[in-house]
């Protein structure tokens, strides 16, 4: 029973992503005074509500961040990450010269 109720508050489609902790406690406590739900049964469904969100939140960052990245590489523009690298391999070159002379 709590997977579908868990089902339902995620149907509300990505904006479930974006719900705040105090939105989900609403909506459990509105199922508790309809009778869907029984008062034990809410602090289980927050939690599972909760770790559904986080884990959506970090999956959508994540598909952002290569969709970002990708762009980037189409655009001929290094990332973050390849600056630092480049910036670090620089830093390397420049103590071996250095140490050379």
């Amino acid at each position: 029973m709590i997977s579908d109720i868990v089902e339902r508050a995620i149907n509300f489609g990505i904006g479930a992503v974006f719900m705040t902790k105090e939105s989900v406690e609403g909506f459990i406590d509105t199922m508790v005074k309809n009778g869907e739900l029984k008062r034990g049964e809410a602090k289980v469904l927050l939690n599972e509500i909760m770790n559904k969100i986080a884990s959506g939140k970090k999956e959508i960052e994540l598909k952002i961040e290569e969709a970002v990245e990708r762009a980037l590489h189409k655009l001929d523009i290094p990332t973050r990450r390849e600056l630092q690298h480049m910036q670090k391999r620089l830093e390397e070159i420049l103590e071996k010269l250095e140490s050379k002379t």
